[in-house]
């Protein structure tokens, strides 16, 4: 009797501790939702004020990992505009060669593993500065059942843990721009990479023309339209241009690079606003 006295306050207090958690955490989620949205339509009125939007857009692609509000907001934000993008280049990897192990730089939250994994890749490895991203990464891939088959890490892509000749095909999707020394990481690709392995480049087309976006922009919501401008937009003035592309690959081991114009959708649109390069390592003595 005396221990199931004892047992029933006990269970009461944890109750009544786990409501107050509960309740706290829900008041700090709102709190903390108020201010990011009081501070993005802040943000986006000074900006039509001063017109610091595109400076601060700029900034932000000089980070390698993803800035504030972080992952979670990325996450929320691309669901919805970015997925289909990653899902139209796993079209395009899938619909050429079969690869053994892909391997994908700056891989975010994951879309693109997942995606390729649905594909019956067999092995896909997604490696990100971020280790929150990486924990979003991995629940998305949990979520999509292919958990087994997708892999994640968070590291450094200049230098990266895995040993020499291992992948068949590398693939970064939108972060060359990013990268602060990006010739390091083409030399760190090219050692992880199997003979006559590949190195697969999407990223934005530099100097979009300034009407293209303004076609899209102009049907999406608010929160859309402020991705829109953090993201392709300055990504695009960020990015390199064909003959930058050409210069850069040629202070490589790679050979023989392949640039293509491409259309792929974005934000539900196919929009002709991105580059793809394709770097070959050499089949004989790849080092």
């Amino acid at each position: 009797m005396g221990r199931s006295l004892f047992t029933v306050p006990c269970f009461g207090v944890r109750f009544l501790t786990d409501v107050v958690q509960a309740m706290a955490k829900l008041a700090k989620t709102l709190k903390a939702g108020i201010v990011a949205g009081v501070c993005g339509v802040g943000i986006c009125a000074v900006a039509r004020k001063i017109k610091l939007s595109s400076r601060v857009a700029d900034l932000a692609q000089s980070v390698e990992a993803v800035p504030f509000p972080g992952a979670r907001l990325y996450t929320f934000l691309a669901s919805r505009g970015f997925r289909p993008l990653y899902q139209a280049i796993a079209d395009d990897i899938a619909k050429g060669e079969h690869f053994e192990r892909i391997l994908d730089l700056g891989t975010g939250v994951g879309y693109l593993p997942v995606e390729l994994a649905k594909r019956d890749a067999a092995c896909v490895v997604g490696v990100d500065t971020s280790a929150e991203m990486i924990r979003v990464a991995n629940a998305n891939a949990l979520a999509s059942g292919v958990s087994k088959v997708v892999e994640f890490a968070a590291g450094d892509i200049a230098n990266l843990p895995f040993p020499g000749r291992y992948f068949d095909l590398a693939v970064a999707v939108n972060v060359l721009h990013h990268w602060r020394d990006p010739l390091a990481v083409f030399e760190e690709i090219f050692h992880i990479l199997v003979p006559g392995g590949q190195f697969w480049i999407y990223d934005y087309r530099k100097g979009v023309e300034p009407e293209t976006w303004r076609s899209l922009e102009s049907g999406l919501p608010f929160l859309q339209r402020l991705a829109l401008q953090f993201g392709p937009v300055a990504s695009s003035r960020a990015a390199y241009s064909e003959n930058q592309l050409t210069a850069l690959a040629s202070k490589t081991h790679f050979e023989n690079p392949e640039i293509e114009k491409l259309t792929l959708p974005l934000f539900g649109k196919p929009m002709p606003v991105f580059l793809r390069l394709k770097l070959h390592k050499p089949a004989r003595n790849g080092q």
